[in-house]
């Protein structure tokens, strides 16, 4: 097995690299140079054509997108672990839940910091939109309200620690480092402090 991971530092390559540490796999991170030009050479753009990170490469297999290396992680090394659930309903909850915290919550956190609050990865303040922040807050209020939700009695989204849990808990802890904030949901903030002690995650070197 040769697993390589191409990355930027606290970017969505993050994900990837903390479900690697929790799975306890050998792997080479490459840390990427974008003022070199390294995401547009062709022997990365063969690995990810659209020039971001992450770039993934198992074996003779690569991969680019997060949740579909997320994905390849939890069926090929996940179930033995613990950390992804075999075939029936737990494993379809997973599914949901990683895509979830990537094109829901990781999105509008996003898409309000950029124009709702100023970070160094905020829009220029003259070139932000007030409704385009309002409506993003608002999604990111509503997408609370669901995850704390379901964390109301257990510790994780799926009862125990997953892979399912990382997306949005990590566009939670990126997005709260810039300024966002969890509004005082309790049951999302205790989730977070768990999310945020693992020790998988402190070895990326990311918080």
């Amino acid at each position: 097995m040769s697993i390589r991971l191409y990355g930027l530092p606290r970017s969505s390559a993050t994900r990837v690299r903390w479900a690697l540490e929790e799975l306890a796999l050998p792997y080479e991170y490459v840390l990427l140079d974008r003022a070199k030009g390294e995401l547009r050479t062709p022997a990365y753009l063969a690995i990810n054509p659209s020039g971001k990170v992450p770039g993934f490469v198992d074996g003779t297999q690569r991969y680019f997108e997060s949740i579909a290396i997320l994905f390849h992680l939890g069926e090929s090394y996940g179930h033995e672990r613990g950390l992804w659930p075999g075939a029936g309903p737990l494993r379809a909850e997973a599914m949901c839940w990683t895509v979830w915290g990537v094109t829901e919550m990781h999105t509008f956190m996003m898409q309000y910091l950029y124009h709702g609050v100023d970070t160094p990865v905020s829009y220029r303040p003259e070139d932000r939109s007030k409704a385009t922040a309002a409506y993003n807050h608002a999604q990111v209020l509503r997408l609370l309200d669901v995850l704390d939700a379901r964390l109301a009695g257990q510790d994780f989204l799926l009862g125990g620690f997953s892979l399912a849990d990382i997306p949005a808990a990590w566009a939670l802890i990126f997005g709260t480092s810039l300024g966002g904030s969890l509004e005082g949901r309790a049951n999302v903030q205790r989730w977070l402090d768990r999310c945020r002690a693992r020790p998988a995650l402190a070895r990326t070197g990311e918080i």
